[in-house]
């Protein structure tokens, strides 16, 4: 024995086995046995390593439904582009439009001073966390429509064209005036066609929008006002078109149409395509507006803008007008009741003769009138803090503006509380316009106010308390100083009484008049708290989006195309190929025949050209049949199909031909005794034939024929029986088949398709095997699934499939496969394959070329 190492040994399993004692041999051969497990399985990795993760197999399913389906992809791919071609064309353009405003961050001075600072009574205060309510404010109804009441615009003017219709600024060729208040509701955005028919008249067709009311056409003069039918219009041919000769004929060639829209509907269109946006850790907003129209989009911006910027200063405008108004009224009583009184003076006077005080009585008079003045003065603000009292425990809550009187209350404290409730009360109103009442937002609001409220109707007690003990001190010293001058003669007194009250009404009067100038200062003094940074302009188109449109269109093209390649294949798919045939049935494929067009002149093939492919095809099912009659004695052949039409008649015929060329003695019998067909393929009489055996009218001698060739014997179907189905279970039909099967090489039974009659299963019990022909144009995999069912169901396993009618180009393919796996050389027009015939040369005796 050689020695080896211990690198050999640790390298060589076996060499441990052979050395181990022999004692331990089902340990030896446990290892060897793992050994070659291990081997086994590194030589299935080997192999898996080379194999593709997808084969041609794989893919030829879809290979299949491209080539089968690729007409009908590219008709739906086009037709879907065509379509979306035609839709885009359709579309009218979207044009966009933007402008900038800046929120002003300051406070204002004048009458923003008067009211504690805060901005003004609706508590406008523009700071970061107020540009959101002011970007709802932008968006809101009623600031909307009045900056669509400035445009006034309520005409959409479109061209209509064969496909399109275009809108428009407006016509070149006439003018239209509307009158919305003789416009009904049902008219209202409907369509009116106009038509130029000449230099004087014109044609009108109403559309209503109303699905049941009909068209209307009206003629009428340019110039004319048109009222019915529910439109209030005047329509003028333009100076210079009715001057021209020429101009009114081109404008009778172009179709009008214009659309009114209602002042509802102009605001429902622009809040839609309007966009208001704040520029990040800034107080601009973009305001972005889309239409059909860019001008129209521009225009309705500059108006929108305009329309903002004036509202944000119309609440301190409003505060100071009706403060200035509460003072002009105050003033005319005051001076109507001064004129009144120095009118009574002079009277007084002149009548009585009255001498002039002396100068402490004057002291003790000027000292009374000043306190009067004062009195007044707190009569007037306790009637001050009455209303504004009432006004904050109103039920209903604060109004838009509180009262008049509330503003000659000279308080800084009060002016900065109710600057604060005025504004929690705007952030309230703006925040209802996105959320409910009930909301958090808003009852965190409402809680804030109520406590603000609460503080200054608190105050407002306190203040009206002090009020009342100042007037109370004011009434006292007034009688003192009245008791002093009690001592004056009665006369002196009325005088007296009378300039005292002069003497008040004059300096209220100036006080008055000194806050009138105050106000109307402030009032110039105030100015928008918006300002206009960017002016509309054009930002481009913004839609609609063509290219993705036709995309989308086709791709739906494609993707009905698919769905209907799909359902194709899944409820009409056809096998065609001896691969598809093999995956859909379990039972071996033995052959695939070529799709024969001279069938109608010679239905025999391999007597017709004995070296065609379709002879190739029965020579190759030759060979495989002789295969599965390996069995000695096996040599019955049952010939059928599922559907007929099919060609079993015709490969039956052919198969026994091929059979009979290679010198074995065949019998074809034509079992299909309901639609026999034998007779015709071979030309010879069907008077007589298995029917008449069946029947005991004959025997198989006399109903036998001769073939086209010397070792083929033909027995036809015979007239056809009645009870032809009964004939095939009687004792004759067993008694003749076992007769057959002594006196010849092979028996072939021709047999009805077994869709329509149940002969093939019955004879199939009495056979060796059964091939079963199934032909591209009818066979499916539901059919042939079917067929072997009911092959499992009869307990009949014997069976093989042959693929008939394939076309040249898949035949071909069949065939080099075919061909190339035998050994056969591919072959042309001279057929220099394996009988020992090469070159240009023909072989000329068909009868010994089996």
């Amino acid at each position: 024995m050689s020695q080896q190492g211990p690198s050999d040994w640790a390298r060589n399993p076996e060499y441990k086995i052979n050395n181990r004692n022999p004692n331990t041999i089902l340990e030896n051969d446990f290892i060897k046995m793992q050994v070659k497990e291990r081997d086994i399985l590194l030589r299935k990795m080997a192999k898996n390593s080379h194999t593709p993760l997808v084969s041609f197999e794989d893919l030829r399913p879809y290979i299949k439904l491209l080539g089968k389906n690729w007409w009908l992809l590219a008709v739906l791919a086009v037709a879907g582009y065509s379509a979306g071609r035609l839709v885009t064309h359709q579309m009218v353009d979207v044009h966009n439009a933007t402008a900038e405003i800046l929120v002003n961050q300051k406070e204002s001075n004048g009458i923003d001073a008067m009211l504690g600072g805060r901005g003004g009574s609706r508590g406008f205060s523009y700071y970061n966390d107020d540009v959101q309510n002011q970007l709802r404010v932008l968006r809101s109804y009623d600031l909307v429509g009045r900056a669509i009441d400035k445009i006034n615009d309520p005409i959409d003017h479109h061209l209509v064209g064969r496909i399109k219709e275009m809108p428009v600024e407006g016509f070149g060729a006439i003018d239209i005036e509307v009158d919305m208040e003789g416009w009904s509701a049902d008219m209202a955005g409907a369509a009116i066609d106009l038509f130029v028919l000449d230099a004087q008249r014109y044609k009108m067709v109403l559309r209503a929008t109303q699905p049941q009311s009909d068209q209307v056409a009206l003629e009428a003069a340019f110039g004319q006002r048109v009222q019915k039918e529910g439109i209030a219009l005047t329509v003028r041919l333009d100076p210079e078109v009715a001057r021209s000769a020429e101009r009114p004929e081109a404008a009778s060639l172009q179709h009008f149409r214009i659309r009114v829209k209602t002042r509802d509907q102009r605001i429902g269109q622009y809040r839609g395509s309007l966009q208001t946006t704040n520029v990040e850790r800034t107080s601009i907003i973009t305001l972005t507006c889309r239409d059909v129209i860019p001008g129209r989009a521009k225009r309705f911006l500059d108006s929108l803008a305009a329309t903002y910027i004036d509202y944000t200063a119309e609440a301190r405008l409003a505060t100071s007008l009706q403060t200035e108004v509460f003072i002009d009224g105050q003033l005319d009583e005051i001076n109507a009741l001064t004129d009144t009184l120095e009118r009574q003076v002079d009277f007084y006077r002149a009548q009585n003769e009255v001498l002039d005080l002396t100068r402490e009585q004057n002291e003790y008079f000027n000292s009374l009138v000043d306190l009067e003045r004062q009195l007044r003065e707190m009569d007037v603000q306790a009637e001050s803090l009455d209303d504004l009292g009432v006004f904050l425990t109103a039920p209903g809550g604060t109004a838009e503006l509180p009262p008049s009187s509330y503003f000659m209350l000279d308080d800084p404290w009060m002016g900065e509380q109710m600057g604060a409730l005025m504004e929690l009360e705007a952030k309230r109103s703006a925040m209802l316009l996105d959320v409910q009442p009930g909301s958090y937002q808003v009852r965190r609001l409402d809680s804030s106010a109520q406590h603000v409220r609460s503080n200054v109707v608190s105050y407002l007690a306190d203040k009206m308390g002090t009020v009342e003990r100042r007037r109370i001190n004011l009434q006292s010293d007034i009688r003192g100083l009245e008791s002093r001058l009690s001592g004056l003669p009665k006369t002196q007194r009325d005088i007296l009484a009378m300039e005292r009250k002069l003497g008040v009404n004059e300096k209220l009067a100036v006080y008055l008049l000194e806050r009138k100038a105050a106000t109307i200062i402030a009032r110039a003094s105030i100015t928008p708290e918006a300002s206009l940074i960017e002016r509309a302009r054009y930002a481009g188109m913004v839609g609609p989006d063509k290219r993705r449109t036709i995309l989308t269109y086709t791709a739906a093209g494609l993707l009905l195309a698919l769905a209907l390649a799909v359902a194709r294949m899944l409820l009409f798919e056809r096998l065609e190929t001896m691969s598809e045939l093999r995956e859909a049935v379990e039972s071996p494929v033995i052959g695939g025949i070529p799709f024969y067009p001279e069938m109608a002149q010679d239905p025999i093939a391999c007597r017709a050209d004995s070296r065609s492919a379709v002879t190739e095809a029965f020579r190759a099912l030759r060979t495989n049949l002789q295969y599965l009659l390996a069995k000695e004695g096996a040599n019955v052949i049952l010939v059928s199909s599922l559907h007929p039409q099919e060609g079993k008649s015709f490969v039956s015929s052919n198969l026994a031909s091929i059979l009979a060329k290679a010198g074995k003695k065949v019998a074809l019998v034509d079992f299909d005794m309901h639609k026999p067909r034998i007779h015709h393929y071979f030309g010879i009489s069907n008077d007589r034939g298995a029917s008449t055996v069946m029947i005991g009218q004959g025997t198989l001698s006399d109903v036998t024929q001769k073939g086209p060739y010397d070792a083929l014997d033909v027995i036809t179907a015979g007239p056809v029986p009645p009870n032809a189905s009964d004939l095939i279970l009687s004792e004759r039909m067993t008694e003749s088949i076992a007769a057959l099967k002594k006196n010849y090489d092979f028996v072939i039974l021709d047999t009805p398709p077994i869709s329509l009659i149940s002969d093939a299963l019955v004879l199939m019990q009495h056979v060796d095997t059964a091939l079963l022909v199934t032909n591209v144009s009818k066979s499916s995999r539901r059919g042939v699934q079917h067929l072997e069912d009911l092959l499992e169901q009869n307990n009949l396993s014997h069976a093989s499939f042959a693929l008939n009618g394939v076309r040249s180009k898949r035949w071909a393919r069949y065939y080099n496969r075919y061909a190339t796996k035998y050994g056969y050389a591919a072959y042309g027009a001279d057929y220099g394959y394996g009988y020992g015939y090469g070159g240009s040369e023909r072989y000329k005796n068909p009868e010994a070329e089996a």
